[in-house]
């Protein structure tokens, strides 16, 4: 591989590569997939590394937006097909819960689970990093390349809206 082309590789993944991660976790709300799709999109880009090299500089964007949406896409695809992590592994249930309150707890999982799918994509990824994986609002800032400020905000306002489609169906839980 010529040293041109080496270079470009090196100038589009470290100038894109933050925009990848956002754009393919927010298609497919898991930071490993989302890690394992950016991977991907570079195998991709390196594989067609000449037809990019050809590509005005302006619409290398584009073409690199177009193949982590795909290959994000094509992971969720397969992953609706195969799902491999549910949230109930971030809930601990303790041996000693009698079975009514197993059974609740069950019942809140499913139910919050449910809501979830009502969030839009960016809330439901400051709630999933937040609450399930225990990011800080910094990490979780520094995930989405915004500033910590307003993710406090956001965190506050996903927060709400979850709660409220919680209340909604008559479940009183504070996240």
């Amino acid at each position: 591989m010529p040293d041109a082309e080496i270079e470009l590789i090196k100038e589009l993944f470290g100038t894109h590569k933050k925009m990848m991660f956002n754009i393919a976790f927010g298609i497919l709300h898991n930071r490993s997939d989302a890690e394992d799709a950016v991977q991907d999109a570079f195998l991709s880009i390196i594989n067609n590394i000449e037809k990019i090299s050809r590509i005005p500089c302006r619409e290398k964007v584009f073409y690199i937006v177009t193949i982590i949406e795909n290959v994000s896409i094509n992971k969720a695809n397969k992953k609706k097909r195969h799902p491999t992590e549910d949230i109930e592994e971030h809930f601990e249930i303790a041996s000693d819960y009698s079975v009514e309150k197993k059974a609740d707890e069950a019942l809140l999982i499913k139910e919050i689970k449910s809501a979830l799918t009502e969030l839009s994509d960016r809330d439901y990824s400051i709630i999933y990093l937040y609450a399930f994986k225990q990011m800080t609002p910094k990490e979780i800032a520094n995930e989405f390349g915004i500033r910590e400020k307003n993710i406090h905000t956001y965190i506050d306002r996903a927060r709400k809206r979850l709660i409220k489609i919680l209340n909604g169906r008559g479940i009183y839980y504070e996240l």
